[in-house]
């Protein structure tokens, strides 16, 4: 996800509008190319022939219902899909809600500097994030913090659908085009402050931008590091699903992890 650069003052800061939240540059390209759920440790997998695939907690193989007796081999390929995805989903949201963490902290900062810690605009931001942290609690734990996940409800494949990334960009815009006059007055403002020099307060905005780019870069490439380590568990999954496909009775239409190369999608 990135947010778009949209004001004439994108000059604070050219990379701080572009903080990964959902997306990100990685070692890997993984999309789930089916639909899956998962709650309270049982995984369910429509597979691409119609047929319905779970595993439990204890590692027990059922296909539409039947049970299936696996050998030592088979058992361990099952075992490590199992492992992986029940691994990958709690890393998958913790990435996203530290993305949209460090989005508004960006933000909020950059809005203050301009505007005033306790402007309009800022807390505006502040209750969109709110919101979207929301979204993201409601959309994928139940009342008790247990995580739950379906991706039936999504419009697109994968942990996340694009209507994240389309609700967050239409909020931002939408909160930006509002407040448009309280921004221009607000540089006017800072610019009287600074006797009327352009080019000082761009020096100064410039300055500004620097050090929130510095920290925030700080927290993306953390944040970067987590999705490779999620990129290689899902390489794990996907190569026991392989054999899983190849091996076992029953699974030639088990085929949810679709690896490239190139820029992760969740």
């Amino acid at each position: 996800m990135k947010i778009k650069q949209l004001l004439p003052i994108a000059l604070v800061s050219t990379s701080l509008l572009s903080v990964p939240a959902f997306a990100f540059e990685t070692s890997c390209d993984i999309e789930l190319d089916g639909h899956l759920q998962y709650y309270q440790g049982l995984l369910t997998i429509d597979m691409q022939n119609g047929s319905t695939m779970t595993i439990d907690d204890t590692y027990n193989l059922v296909i539409n219902g039947e049970s299936v007796a696996l050998n030592n081999e088979q058992q361990r390929w099952v075992n490590t899909y199992y492992d992986r995805i029940d691994t990958a989903i709690p890393m998958t949201l913790n990435i996203a809600s530290e993305g949209l963490e460090i989005a508004s902290v960006a933000v909020s900062e950059v809005f203050g500097e301009l505007l005033g810690s306790d402007n309009e605009l800022t807390k505006d931001f502040d209750t969109m994030f709110t919101s979207l942290n929301d979204k993201l609690a409601t959309s994928f734990y139940d009342d008790s913090g247990n995580i739950k996940v379906d991706t039936t409800k999504f419009d697109e494949p994968g942990f996340f659908d694009e209507s994240w990334e389309d609700e967050f960009e239409a909020q931002f815009e939408s909160l930006i085009s509002e407040s448009m006059g309280r921004i221009l007055i607000a540089v006017g403002t800072q610019m009287l402050w600074n006797g009327g020099d352009m080019e000082e307060f761009e020096a100064k905005m410039e300055r500004f931008g620097e050090s929130i780019e510095d920290r925030v870069e700080t927290q993306a490439a953390a944040l970067e590091e987590k999705g490779d380590a999620l990129c290689e568990v899902l390489q794990e999954a996907n190569y026991a699903e392989n054999n899983m496909q190849n091996d076992i009775p029953g699974l030639s239409g088990l085929d949810l992890i679709d690896m490239r190369s190139g820029e992760m999608k969740m």
